[in-house]
């Protein structure tokens, strides 16, 4: 068979959703495709699931490896791929009938190195087109590098494109093979971008990219260093193959850094925030002292750096003298048993820091217990109540219900009561 399309599958524990997935690729219309899934050391059902669609459809190639993340995975892919033009479609992920066919008819007229369309999100309620390229040509082919530059800095979005097989090996485009399933897009889409001669973007949408799936979240501190990894990638390629637009490609990627920086800080817990900085931090000032970030970044970069580190140092202080003074009462309890209260226990007990009980005014309606932690009204908890620590743990944004338990627990006889102010709040959970 003829192969105009190989479609990359990296697959590793989505169970749930492989099936949809690999269902989407028989449908396809397209007759020259091949779909190469990579198993990596998946330890749910999911091996199993590929052979059997292996066995079934000739199109269909399974590569079973020892765990080695998205990046190695995706590598290996790539070798084996015999198509003239690469796909790729995530196991939790599905395309429409015609994606395949439809994405290779314009790329083979135009002989593109890439072409890129829109996409949607799906969660099992909705489904919603994102137009992540609006504001773009459509239909015509261009040199990101040279006509294009605002369009480096949206978000990836891997798998909603066709890359021409040659075209990557010839710019020597590979996968970062770091750790686990995180951001190792970000390098390969910059450089694909940065090295095309030919370009073009369509506007219709065929991938359905899922957003529910809570496996594909980052949860790993091991996994808070990769969009630094990937902007050392990105500086590696620029200096072995160097383009006649190298000082713009290096401005690009110091404001992608920049950019993921920010997006970074709001995915990983405040407890890794200084370690996230101590390493990144450096980064964003030699890309500041080499004077690469475009004009309009170059004024607000210092600026933009002393407010984050004294925003988390500001929130660091808050938040060890929190935990300074909970550790040294003699027991401490959390008013509250709803989300705000929640979160705030998950922080104590990350922090080994023991939470006696979690008060309400009446447990009518109430667990008995909340991850382990018995509930009380506030008559009946076993608290010394002139010497033990009460965290009104409600919503800061109704002061006047803080103020309500605030005198309810006076008038029960609490002295140590502290009210979790909104900084505060944000300072604990990092929310």
């Amino acid at each position: 068979m003829m192969c105009k399309v190989s479609v990359l599958v990296p697959v590793y524990n989505v169970e749930r959703y492989l099936q949809e997935c690999l269902d989407s690729l028989v449908a396809q219309t397209f007759d020259e495709i091949e779909f190469i899934c990579i198993d990596d050391g998946s330890t749910d059902g999911c091996s199993e699931i590929l052979d059997a669609y292996a066995e079934k459809d000739a199109r269909f190639r399974v590569i079973h490896k020892a765990n080695s993340g998205y990046g190695a995975s995706m590598n290996v892919g790539l070798r084996a791929a015999r198509g003239e033009y690469i796909g790729i479609v995530e196991s939790d992920d599905f395309a429409d009938p015609d994606m395949f066919h439809a994405l290779y008819e314009v790329a083979h007229e135009h002989q593109v190195d890439v072409v890129k369309s829109n996409y949607w999100e799906v969660t099992d309620r909705e489904s919603r087109f994102v137009e992540v390229l609006s504001g773009h040509a459509y239909g015509k082919v261009l040199c990101p590098r040279k006509e294009e530059t605002k369009f480096f800095t949206e978000p990836p979005t891997i798998w909603s494109c066709l890359y021409r097989r040659a075209f990557l090996r010839e710019q020597g485009i590979w996968f970062n093979e770091t750790p686990g399933a995180s951001y190792q897009d970000t390098s390969f889409v910059f450089l694909t971008k940065a090295y095309a001669d030919r370009f073009l973007l369509v506007k219709e949408g065929y991938l359905h990219y899922r957003m529910d799936n809570a496996a594909s979240s980052v949860h790993s501190t091991g996994k808070i260093y990769c969009v630094i990894d990937e902007y050392d990638a990105v500086q590696r390629h620029l200096a072995a193959h160097p383009l006649e637009e190298q000082e713009k490609l290096n401005g690009l990627s110091a404001e992608l850094l920049y950019r993921n920086f920010d997006f970074t800080e709001g995915r990983i817990p405040m407890e890794w925030y200084p370690a996230f900085w101590v390493k990144g931090y450096p980064k964003l000032k030699a890309a500041q002292a080499r004077g690469v970030f475009h004009e309009d970044l170059k004024g607000s970069m210092g600026e933009w750096m002393l407010q984050r580190y004294l925003l988390h140092q500001g929130r660091k202080i808050l938040r060890e003298g929190l935990l300074a003074v909970c550790r040294s009462s003699p027991a401490v309890y959390l008013f509250g048993a709803g989300r705000v209260a929640q979160s705030v226990l998950a922080v104590f007990q990350h922090q080994k820091c023991e939470i006696a009980g979690l008060l309400v005014s009446a447990v009518g309606g109430n667990p008995d217990n909340l991850d382990g932690v018995p509930v009380y009204a506030i008559e009946d908890a076993p608290a010394d109540r002139v010497h033990d620590a009460v965290i009104i743990a409600v919503t800061p944004r109704k002061p006047e219900i803080q103020q309500e338990i605030f005198l309810a627990l006076e008038g029960a006889g609490y002295r140590n009561v502290i009210v979790l102010t909104e900084e505060l709040r944000q300072a604990l959970t990092g929310a």
